[in-house]
């Protein structure tokens, strides 16, 4: 396939970390779930929703701003709902809980999402889709003497994906094949993305995948620079996490589900506001005010988007050598009117 033929099927079949190894004792009853621990509030006292005490996962940084911002502002509990938040270090992590019925929901990254879907480890839909990613949330930083400007200036070079296939690898990949540039002429690291500024300030790499708060701390204490933007043109504005439940909770608690989405609904759009997302942000990314407020920040949309979710199959499928050939549209819940 051309550059340009690829570039067209891009912006119309797109519209646009790797899954932790589940435990091998997770089989059949697991991958269908429990639906937690029980609920003693009656449909009576709770306007008929199935279960008001929900346990939810969250990840650090701007991924678990909304669900902060429901609580500090009662939008969980004008559903009914009462939610008690636990924090997991990625979306993957949190699976093992979610399958147990620690976890009612939880926000993982699409990329491990659909790779568990296809490994048949993980039965669940997506049912708040919580962030998509702007063209400076994850870029390519370096230190300026390194002279990195384009794609080409990393041929040969050492640059950190975060995980192997994960959704930074992806886009990278997808970045430089559109400008003709051989994925395999650069040399793939895995460095974390906390530990990456570091990184590159000894010399470990030469270049790196970043995200907030690292891009913002990275020029700050090791005057490294954004030098390569990866969510632009064909990949521009891609979602990229969200939370899901398993199907078997879905299917026992619809009413609990709808009233979730509905109380997100305004969380999303208060999290477009950079002054209340600073009112949280700090505490979920371990920086100061001062710092949180130079922050690039995402686009958190209020609906679950069947094409928005299939770009990320397609990307996968394109770049990320996902080989299923998942219907997005059936891996949602559609988000109720509010």
């Amino acid at each position: 396939m051309s550059n340009a033929t690829r570039r067209r099927f891009l912006r119309f079949a797109l519209g646009a970390t790797v899954a932790a190894p589940l435990a091998a004792s997770a089989g059949c009853s697991a991958l269908n779930g429990s639906s937690g621990s029980s609920d003693s509030s009656s449909g009576s006292n709770s306007g008929g929703l199935e279960k008001t005490k929900l346990t939810v996962g969250i990840l650090t940084g701007q991924q678990g701003v909304s669900e902060k911002l429901a609580e500090k502002y009662g939008y969980f509990k004008q559903q009914g709902l009462e939610v008690t938040a636990k924090m997991f270090a990625s979306g993957p992590a949190a699976y093992p809980a979610l399958l147990n019925g620690e976890l009612d929901f939880a926000v993982t990254n699409y990329v491990s999402f659909y790779q568990a879907i296809a490994q048949k480890t993980l039965q669940a839909k997506v049912v708040v889709d919580v962030d998509q990613l702007g063209e400076n949330s994850l870029v390519v930083i370096a230190k300026p003497e390194t002279g990195i400007k384009e794609p080409k200036d990393l041929i040969g070079k050492k640059v950190s994906i975060h995980q192997s296939g994960s959704i930074a690898e992806v886009l990278l990949r997808a970045t430089l094949k559109d400008h003709d540039v051989d994925p395999n002429q650069v040399k793939f690291q895995t460095v974390k993305f906390p530990d990456i500024p570091a990184a590159l300030a000894s010399g470990q790499i030469d270049a790196g995948v970043e995200l907030e708060p690292y891009i913002t701390q990275a020029e700050r204490q090791h005057g490294v620079q954004p030098v390569l933007k990866i969510v632009t043109g064909s990949t521009a504005n891609i979602t990229s996490a969200g939370f899901v439940a398993l199907d078997s909770f879905i299917q026992k608690n619809p009413k609990t589900v709808a009233a979730f989405q509905k109380a997100m609904v305004p969380a999303q759009t208060a999290a477009a506001d950079r002054s209340k997302l600073l009112e949280v942000l700090p505490d979920l990314t371990g920086v100061d005010k001062d710092t949180a407020s130079l922050l690039n920040i995402d686009t958190f949309p209020t609906s679950v988007s069947a094409s928005q979710l299939q770009r990320v199959v397609t990307l996968m499928q394109n770049y990320g050598g996902l080989t299923a050939q998942l219907d997005a549209s059936t891996l949602m819940v559609p988000t109720p009117q509010v």
